[in-house]
């Protein structure tokens, strides 16, 4: 192994070559200095260890010389030589930084005890240092990764989110598509699918429902009667009363959609509100009989919604409603067929549903 090397400083010969023997045979490279004003270009154009340096010297004391390495080469351990009369200036020296003292005259045994003890810090010093040097290289590097990673995921949820918006406008384009076909079904609800659409929008404000809820409630209303494509011409628009068979046909259009709808993964929800939205608020209405809460909320303010549309719209069988009327209307059946709160909330804003045709 190379030997490591050490400097001592001291004026009195004597003394640096008793502790140069003695480190010497420990397995040390020892270089000797008597100080004085070449001393810190001494320090400077090597490579040393330790530095081991008496206290009381002419031109520059030990004092000035911890002070230079500790400022200049914080990871080389000082020890300081000193006397029994010198300890006050000695615990001086400890505060600036030296490692250890070493009292004359100096034992073998206590000389390398101190230089083992000061090295091993030393290593455990620059060792520290160097793991922390890593650990900062580390998290440098790790904190890049994560920016790089953050940037990726968010130019990700914008291309996420310029797919979603797109496949909502095709969705939404798609859903026009049938809702036109509906209406060539049905010459009576010309207009009806875009009603609707307004109408349950603007109860969904009312009620603050989620964003998700609205998109949901767009598409519904405009859907809500694609079931009628399976029913017979002559039966949707036979301007004469309904038989019961035909009525029952008729009753069939609510499941027929939700049959259509519930084919596209992406309206789930969709196909039930559809499904449910003639469902009445005491139980009477159908598919399944279902009432109050049981009712989806998104039904029940189409429910509402394709009440007030059929009343303020010309029927085969009598021509359309002034507003208030068609309120009037409403309110009696708020409570068995409609849901009372969303009546409400419709009668209070009626000023927003006002129709061209009122008088």
């Amino acid at each position: 192994m190379q030997k490591r090397p050490i400097l001592i400083i001291d004026d009195e010969e004597i003394i640096r070559k008793t502790l140069s023997i003695h480190l010497t045979r420990g397995n040390y490279s020892v270089i000797q200095s008597a100080g004085g004003s070449g001393i810190f270009d001494e320090l400077k154009n090597n490579n040393y260890e330790l530095v081991i340096s008496d206290i009381r010297m002419p031109e520059v004391n030990g004092l000035q010389i911890l002070e230079y390495v500790k400022k200049n080469y914080d990871d080389i351990p000082v020890l300081i030589l000193t006397g029994l009369m010198d300890l006050n200036i000695t615990i001086d020296a400890m505060k600036m930084g030296a490692f250890d003292f070493l009292i004359k005259p100096i034992t073998k045994e206590h000389l390398l005890n101190t230089v083992q003890n000061a090295l091993h810090n030393r290593d455990l010093l620059i060792q520290n240092k160097k793991l922390e040097r890593e650990n900062m290289e580390y998290r440098t590097l790790l904190e890049k990764k994560v920016e790089m990673r953050t940037e990726e995921l968010n130019n990700k949820t914008i291309e996420l989110a310029d797919a979603y918006e797109t496949l909502q406008e095709m969705n939404f384009q798609m859903v026009k598509v049938l809702a036109e076909a509906i209406e060539a079904k049905d010459k009576y609800t010309r207009g009806h699918c875009d009603r609707m659409r307004f109408t349950c929008l603007k109860i969904g404000e009312f009620l603050n429902i989620s964003e998700e809820e609205k998109t949901d409630l767009e598409f519904a209303a405009v859907l809500h009667d694609l079931g009628k494509i399976g029913i017979a011409d002559s039966i949707l628009n036979k301007i004469d009363a309904l038989t019961e068979k035909e009525f029952n046909m008729i009753k069939e259009h609510s499941l027929i959609g939700e049959k259509i709808i519930s084919e596209i993964s992406s309206f789930k929800n969709v196909s039930k509100i559809i499904k449910h939205h003639h469902e009445n608020y005491d139980g009477s209405g159908y598919p399944d009989g279902l009432k109050d809460g049981q009712i989806p909320l998104l039904s029940r303010i189409i429910a509402v919604a394709d009440v007030f549309d059929a009343l303020t719209s010309n029927r085969p069988y009598r021509k359309s409603l002034p507003t208030e009327s068609a309120l009037t209307e409403i309110r009696n059946i708020s409570g068995t067929k409609l849901d009372p709160t969303i009546v409400q909330h419709l009668i209070n804003n009626k000023g927003h549903f006002h129709k061209n045709s009122d008088t």
